[in-house]
């Protein structure tokens, strides 16, 4: 049964200030259930506390653990007449969830959230929830091959739910158990539908109230409706209130990203049942072929980086702490654009961009195979993953894009998996997977991350609105050499005559590998021991000059913000103070090192700089690049390059002053050379010197 009221109602919106963001309401009586008990095999058991992963020790190594997880916490609930539920915001990669004992329900896919009903099988008093991970490979479950560790454990929140005999359903419409569809955002009218599902669990009819509102970010009452429903005995009803705005306040990216509440609550009598709420903004995009991004009608290029939910002894079990750290990185950057990869990451995540105003695409962990054994489950399960991701993420106004799948081509296509590529099966099972994603969602943009550059039979007419390359030109392909990058995209853009996006470009940096000379800095495919900093920051810099010459990209996304393990990788592990004596380091080894910023966030690398420079212009960057280089040879001429945003720089050596820029000289107008350089000392001392005064200074050593 659907009930549909239509109120079409003009009203004005005032500015207003921020408001606090992070009080979730998951029900009306909720509880995170953080401590725990673990055990491998069900005998030795230790607390522990979630989100946790199994595979946070061990996952930086050659090889992790795969296989089964037991976790079990004991739980007293409130009245067990009423409903009782768990949420799981993230249990990789599939779980077994048992209540006293009892089966009551399994699960495959390791990101998304979902809810399970406990109620029949609760007791009065003490009760045990168990739930059994297992991140063991299953060929019918994504991510079946991947260039990142598939962890186990409850890596994301955990929520004990109990409502009253009429309650919002939190099985219906995804974490915040309503949906908030804006099908037209325009400064002529703003179309606003909520969508829920009300549940009587009673053996009774219930006459209910139904309250609507929609509040400002000061907490004042914008819009409020009321309306009076009756519930059947035993029954759930869909409820769907639409409304028109005038006067709404756009959530317009960095510029700013403002936020209404959007509530639900419902009443029996005077007394409050229950209570749903979710952030909402008001924006509008396209994607033009030629003008590239435009947010509410203006230009708005999309320029950043793709992360992955990893740190440094936690593996993908970040805390609160750990991701609001990780997004005042983000905030430093710059950053007006996030890949959040290759799986949906935590729901605090997206509350931070919609609050920050950063767009996103969160994608489907479909990567890496596509192979002539898959089985129909295979492809059933990424519909299910889909589906999951998209009913509950869909009220997040940063995320404009889904993304289908990665790399479908490449190494994860052989005997040990489903067999050879089958681009007939890709071809397919896009334009299914496409069709459902588009049915579920019709306002954001779907679709695909390719590496061939479209050279695959048929990829030119693969379903979707917008294509994404990731394209290597001088690291994995034609080592040295840059010049790849444009012509590549521009072929692309010939094939495919539509929407455009880089999703990945990037190189291994080591911080600790460095060599004076340029021209020694050098990629070698075939040893790959040595990931110099100063080979990286050439990539980096030739990517971004070209990526100024296609000004229809929709997005970039350097691949990626933070360094993160991979068991199957050894490389860049050669340590160099000076270029000319390397020790080996072990500890470099089983890691993706081409992040901007190190796996413990302990360094930002130099090209964290240039893109500073490039995105954040609220502050002034002046930063020296080599700095963690030892020295130069006696009597070598050198340059000193610096990644800055400054008006003019002034370099002094030692405290005279060398020389003052006022320009580049150069396309993107942060990357300064001062050239023709000589030690004059022992020991020279480097300052740059902004404008406004902001500075660095490097010192090296004559050997």
């Amino acid at each position: 049964m659907r009930l549909r009221i239509i109120a079409a109602v003009a009203v004005s919106l005032a500015l207003s200030s921020a408001m606090p963001l992070f009080a979730q309401i998951r029900g009306i009586h909720q509880e995170r259930l953080s401590t725990w008990e673990f055990s491998k095999d069900g005998v030795n058991w230790r607390p522990v506390t979630v989100p946790h992963s199994y595979n946070a020790e061990d996952g930086h190594s050659p090889s992790y653990y795969r296989g089964t997880a037991t976790y079990r916490c004991n739980f007293k609930p409130g009245d067990i007449k009423h409903p009782h539920y768990i949420l799981f915001e993230g249990a990789a990669q599939a779980a077994i969830v048992k209540v006293n004992g009892v089966q009551l329900a399994s699960h495959k896919g390791g990101y998304t959230p979902f809810t399970v009903n406990i109620t029949e099988a609760l007791k009065k008093g003490i009760n045990t929830l168990e739930v059994i991970c297992d991140n063991s490979e299953d060929l019918n479950m994504i991510p079946v091959s991947s260039d990142f560790n598939k962890n186990g454990g409850l890596h994301n929140p955990v929520w004990l739910m109990e409502m009253e005999d009429v309650y919002i359903s939190p099985e219906a419409y995804g974490l915040y158990r309503l949906h908030c569809i804006t099908p037209e955002v325009s400064k002529r009218k703003v179309e606003t539908r909520i969508r829920t599902r009300l549940v009587n669990s009673s053996a009774k009819s219930a006459d209910v109230m139904v309250r609507v509102q929609l509040i400002e970010r000061d907490g004042t009452l914008g819009y409020q409706a009321d309306r009076e429903i009756r519930l059947a005995p035993k029954s759930e009803l869909d409820f769907e209130h639409d409304f028109e705005a005038t006067g709404i306040r756009f959530w317009n990216g960095l510029k700013d990203p403002y936020l209404y509440t959007a509530r639900i609550e419902v009443f029996r009598g005077r007394r409050m049942q229950d209570m749903a709420e979710t952030k909402i903004g008001y924006r509008s995009f396209e994607m033009d072929p030629v003008k590239g991004f435009l947010l509410n009608g203006e230009p708005y290029p999309l320029r950043g980086v793709s992360m992955h939910q990893d740190a440094d002894g936690r593996a993908s079990a970040l805390r609160d702490e750990d991701i609001r750290r990780d997004y005042q990185i983000v905030q430093e950057l710059g950053a007006n654009f996030l890949r959040l990869a290759h799986y949906p990451h935590n729901d605090l995540a997206f509350r931070l961009c919609d609050s920050l105003g950063i767009v996103v695409q969160t994608e489907v962990p479909w990567v890496n195979v596509c192979g002539t054994n898959a089985k129909q489950a295979y492809f059933n399960n990424i519909r299910h993953q889909m589906g999951e991701m998209v009913n509950n993420l869909y009220n997040h106004p940063c995320i404009l894009f889904w993304g289908m799948w990665n790399e479908l081509d490449t190494w994860g296509n052989n005997d040990n998996y489903q067999g050879d590529f089958d681009g007939s099966k890709v071809l397919t099972e896009t334009g299914r997977l496409y069709d459902f994603t588009k049915k579920l969602d019709p306002y954001r943009a779907v679709g695909f991350t390719d590496d061939s550059r479209l050279a695959r039979d048929g990829y030119a007419g693969l379903a979707g609105d917008y294509c994404s390359q990731n394209i290597y030109y001088g690291w994995y392909w034609e080592p040295n050499d840059f010049s790849g990058f444009l012509p590549a995209m521009q072929d692309v853009r010939e094939r495919r005559q539509g929407p455009l996006n880089v999703s990945e470009y990037g190189a291994g940096i080591n911080p600790f590998c460095h060599t004076w000379d340029p021209s020694k800095a050098v990629r070698n495919k075939e040893d790959d021991s040595k990931h110099f900093e100063e080979y990286g920051n050439m990539f980096h810099e030739a990517y971004v000059r070209q990526i100024l010459k296609m000004p229809w990209l929709n997005f970039t996304s350097a691949w990626v913000l933070f360094d993160f393990p991979v068991a199957n990788r050894t490389e860049g592990y050669m340590d160099s103070a000076d270029g000319e004596r390397f020790v080996q380091n072990d500890a470099r080894k089983y890691m993706n090192d081409k992040g901007l910023v190190t796996r413990d966030r302990r360094i930002k690398k130099d090209v964290f700089y240039l893109y500073k420079s490039l995105w954040n212009k609220k502050v002034t960057t002046v930063h020296i690049t080599s700095s963690r280089l030892s020295g130069i040879p006696a009597g070598k001429t050198f340059s000193l390059k610096v990644y800055s945003n400054a008006r003019n720089l002034t370099l002094y050596q030692n405290g005279r002053i060398v020389t003052k820029k006022y320009s580049s000289g150069e396309d993107t107008g942060v990357i300064w050379t001062f050239e023709g350089l000589k030690l004059n000392k022992e020991s020279d001392t480097f300052r740059v010197v902004a404008n406004n005064g902001v500075k660095d200074e490097v010192t090296w050593n004559r050997f």
